[in-house]
């Protein structure tokens, strides 16, 4: 099902606000509870939901729900801009399996306040939800890639980035800093859509391909990719055709039906706090 706006709802891209806790003082009963299962337990505080940034994410929501609009203005980025170009050229790259999402936003089919706009989609035996970033800079290109050269590979490599991990060399990455929040927007719209298994895809494009994207960019006529077309090889991310790094790197898993259920949950308990 469509949605016409995402003002005042959960969206995919920030669900994982609702996942946060609070560490607080387990009442007397817990406590007691607690002490039976485990009576040498000296463990005095329990996670509680809503976190911090729960509380947040609900006010902003009922903030935007009295407003009738979203409390964020279109910022002109270069980086979410170079993101937005990219994604419909990247997935013109990929094979035939896969289908891109211009602009659909997906609304649950249980909770119409639960909204997600996936990039994309792989049919075939299973049904893929697809994720795609074009990182603006280097450094977070291969901060995001780099578990795959480390032999790391499906959901390893995913918590590979979420938890840090130790590369060959025996220096410790530590975790990706938007890692955790990129599984769970692709856990969410796999939720709502019904899909069984994920995808993150990382593209930069190779040197050799930044003459078409400039191409496309220049008869596009979008002032937002002005900086892509008038853009060069000293101000536009790319890797060498010849280096150690693909263009493409994909990160594919299939979603635990635990991690489903719980993000299902605390966004319908989450849904009782909306006016």
């Amino acid at each position: 099902m469509l949605s016409k706006t995402r003002d005042g709802n959960f969206t995919s891209s920030e669900i994982i606000n609702l996942l946060s806790t609070t560490s607080r003082p387990m009442t007397e009963d817990e406590l007691k509870l607690h002490l039976a299962d485990n009576p040498k337990s000296k463990k005095k505080n329990i996670d509680a939901w809503p976190g911090k940034a729960a509380v947040t994410y609900l006010n902003q929501c009922n903030m935007e729900r009295r407003l009738g609009r979203s409390l964020d203005s279109e910022l002109d980025a270069k980086p979410t801009n170079w993101g937005k170009f990219l994604e419909p050229l990247l997935f013109q790259l990929l094979d035939g399996d896969y289908t891109y999402n211009s602009s659909d936003t997906l609304v649950h089919p249980e909770c119409d306040f639960w909204l997600g706009t996936p990039d994309g989609f792989k049919i075939t035996e299973n049904k893929t939800v697809v994720d795609a970033k074009c990182p603006f800079t280097l450094e977070s290109f291969c901060n995001l890639v780099s578990p795959l050269y480390e032999d790391y590979q499906g959901m390893d490599a995913m918590r590979a980035l979420i938890d840090g991990y130790t590369g060959k060399n025996g220096l410790f990455h530590p975790p990706h800093k938007d890692a955790e929040k990129y599984y769970w927007q692709i856990v969410s719209n796999a939720c709502i859509d019904d899909c069984t298994h994920g995808e993150l895809i990382v593209y930069c494009p190779y040197e050799s391909e930044l003459s078409v994207i400039q191409s496309v960019a220049v008869n596009s006529g979008n002032p937002s990719a002005y900086f892509i077309a008038n853009g060069s090889t000293k101000t536009l991310p790319y890797i060498k055709d010849d280096g150690f790094f693909r263009n493409i790197n994909i990160i594919s898993f299939e979603i635990p039906e635990s991690d489903k259920k719980l993000l299902t949950e605390t966004v319908k308990n989450a849904s009782e706090y909306l006016i």
